[in-house]
């Protein structure tokens, strides 16, 4: 028996299994997040409407980060500044309108840290970001042409002396953490805009942040303990999550404006206000919800309040010595640390209900960062250096480098 289908109803057929294969993605991963326990209930976490004012300011912030003026006006985001400054603490999500068709949530955080302090770590060209955000990002730098990196800018410095805004530019590469719903990660460029001013006779940091195109396709991985910086990253495209393990899934854009304002109260507090937008998927499709984009918030929240609180992390002078250190390892000692790393990764792996299953050939014989670059090779060395100062739980036993 033959069959013939004309070239009208094979569009149609086609059109019919896209719309299928659509529907399918967005079953399965609604049943991974009900697994995690990330459904949330869209009836109940209402949208805050942002003042016209404030969506104003978060508008000039994009469009200023996009051009080439050195002169910001600080007038168009005094809106947003006292939004933040006025909006009350909560632990509750704060779900945005959309932008640019990603969805958004915001955070806002008490950090008992002065602005100095986290500027001298945060926003330091010496400092690797993933250093100092752990739990978010696997790796990170600065492309070496961007203003911020070649000047060697160091803002804290302009602290108490920025009535005209202080205005820094440049571009970044990352790698997120595995996310705690599909397990993916992926790598992709950033505009980055920096800004300090004053505002109300206090010290107000503004970083602005949106990604220059699609991510590399996501690679499999899985957050193995988050409360330890501990991750897994296989090297392989697709999901961790059942039954998704083939999906070619993407971030399509990301954008982010996080605020440090000094504490109207308290010199040594700083409030800390993470706008953030996010569309990630496949075929187009995007299944970040903002349930999603404040848990990854939260992740980050808690690990940068632990740092910046902490009285054990090295000074900062120390911790750029430290990086510059662990970065100039010759390639054998790089080695040496490497395959500790691997043998320890090995040996919690082959007990865990996950890996054991699923990525035997990834890490078995002692070669799990056999395929990491040297990028990556020092991206492990650093946090576990970080690590070893919070007393958090290493992979590597032996000191990473001389005191």
């Amino acid at each position: 028996m033959k069959f013939f289908m004309g070239t009208g109803s094979l569009r149609t057929f086609s059109r019919a299994v896209s719309v299928i294969m659509v529907a399918l993605v967005s079953f399965l991963f609604m049943a991974a997040n009900a697994e995690c326990g990330a459904i949330f209930d869209e009836k109940k976490d209402k949208k805050v409407a942002l003042p016209k004012q404030v969506d104003a300011g978060l508008n000039y912030l994009f469009d200023f980060m996009a051009g080439q003026e050195s002169n910001l006006d600080a007038s168009r985001i005094d809106a947003l500044i006292k939004y933040v400054d006025d909006t009350p603490e909560t632990d509750k999500i704060i779900k945005l309108p959309k932008r640019d068709s990603s969805n958004g949530a915001a955070m806002r955080m008490q950090v008992h840290a002065d602005l100095k302090r986290i500027l001298e770590y945060t926003y330091n060209p010496e400092i690797p970001n993933y250093a100092i955000y752990p739990s978010v990002i696997r790796v990170s730098g600065w492309s070496p042409d961007s203003p911020f990196f070649v000047e060697k800018a160091q803002p804290w410095k302009y602290l108490g002396n920025c009535e005209t805004p202080k205005v820094w530019r440049g571009q970044e590469f990352e790698v997120n953490t595995p996310d705690s719903f599909g397990g993916a990660y992926y790598r992709y460029d950033l505009n980055r805009l920096l800004v300090l001013l004053k505002y109300d006779n206090r010290d107000v940091f503004i970083s602005v942040s949106k990604q220059l195109d699609k991510s590399s396709v996501g690679m499999k991985g899985l957050v193995v303990d988050d409360n330890q910086w501990n991750y897994f990253y296989s090297g392989i495209p697709g999901l961790t999550s059942g039954g998704m393990g083939w999906m070619d899934t993407f971030m399509y854009d990301s954008m982010s404006v996080n605020l440090y304002v000094q504490d109207k109260n308290d010199p040594g507090q700083t409030v800390s206000y993470l706008f953030k937008w996010l569309r990630a998927g496949w075929a187009g499709l995007n299944v970040v919800r903002p349930k999603h984009i404040f848990e990854g918030s939260q992740r980050f929240g808690r690990a940068f309040t632990t740092l910046m609180e902490s009285e054990d992390l090295p000074e900062p002078a120390v911790f750029a010595a430290k990086v510059r250190e662990i970065e100039a390892l010759p390639k054998q000692e790089m080695d040496h640390y490497i395959s500790e790393y691997s043998k320890q990764v090995e040996n919690f792996a082959a007990k865990h209900p996950v890996l054991s299953d699923e990525f035997p050939e990834v890490y078995k014989n002692g070669k799990y960062a056999d395929k990491f670059t040297r990028e990556e090779r020092v991206g492990v060395l650093v946090k576990e250096y970080v690590k070893q100062a919070m007393g958090k739980q290493c992979l590597i036993y032996d000191k990473l480098v001389s005191n």
